[in-house]
């Protein structure tokens, strides 16, 4: 027999909650035709072409995020934020932040704006890469805690995921390409936010595993 109004109990939330619900939906329609810097797809750009296996969807790093924050018991709404981190960066949605706010809700935006960064659309992002990296490093250290939280648990996923990516590799190199700036630099950043997270967190589980994770890149680089 089919229900004609849904279980108000089920609108409650229970285990998994309408507030991630909206999020997971909202990042995974506005993020759907794009994928993490990977090697050129020499077949083009049609995600529907085979499987690619370089290829990898932007949504796994949004929920990688939010399920290393969910692991540390995180709230709802810092759990929201971490699947949007990148939206009102990367979604071409003219209303972002209108769009957060009505299907979310104004602190879910207040979170996501502050660890947004300028990306600067109208200039080269390998030229800008580095006066990018210096401003969220500056800004790291005003942010509320809960950005911390989703600034660092997004940093640790993509040092974890470069590090597979570079053991899975055949040409280490070619997976380093993928990026604007080299690796050195890359580093210099990873180590950076690590440094500022710790001097925010202390001695949190999310910095420590963070210092590990880019003390092991760095190894992994630097042979």
């Amino acid at each position: 027999m089919s229900r004609s109004n849904p279980d108000p109990d089920l609108l409650r939330g229970g285990l998994f909650p309408p507030l991630l619900e909206a999020a997971v939906r909202l990042a995974a329609r506005g993020h759907y035709n794009q994928f993490r810097k990977s090697v050129e797809d020499p077949a083009g750009d049609n995600p529907s072409g085979g499987f690619l296996p370089d290829r990898v969807p932007y949504i796994t790093h949004l929920i990688g995020t939010m399920c290393i924050l969910a692991r540390l018991g995180a709230r709802d709404e810092v759990l929201a934020a971490a699947v949007l981190h990148d939206y009102l960066e990367d979604v071409p949605d003219p209303d972002g932040r209108e769009t957060i706010a009505l299907l979310l809700d104004d602190e879910v935006l207040s979170l996501v704006l502050e660890v947004t960064e300028d990306k600067r659309r109208d200039l080269d992002l390998t030229d800008t890469w580095d006066i990018r990296k210096r401003e969220q490093l500056e800004h790291l250290a005003g942010m509320t805690g809960d950005a911390v939280l989703i600034k660092a648990a997004d940093v640790l996923h993509n040092v974890l995921t470069l590090a597979l990516d570079l053991d899975a590799a055949h040409d280490a190199q070619a997976v380093l390409d993928r990026f604007n700036a080299g690796p050195e630099k890359q580093l210099w950043y990873f180590e950076s936010v690590a440094e500022a997270v710790e001097g925010r967190l202390g001695d949190h589980v999310l910095s420590r595993e963070l210092n590990t994770a880019v003390a092991r890149l760095r190894a992994t680089l630097n042979p």
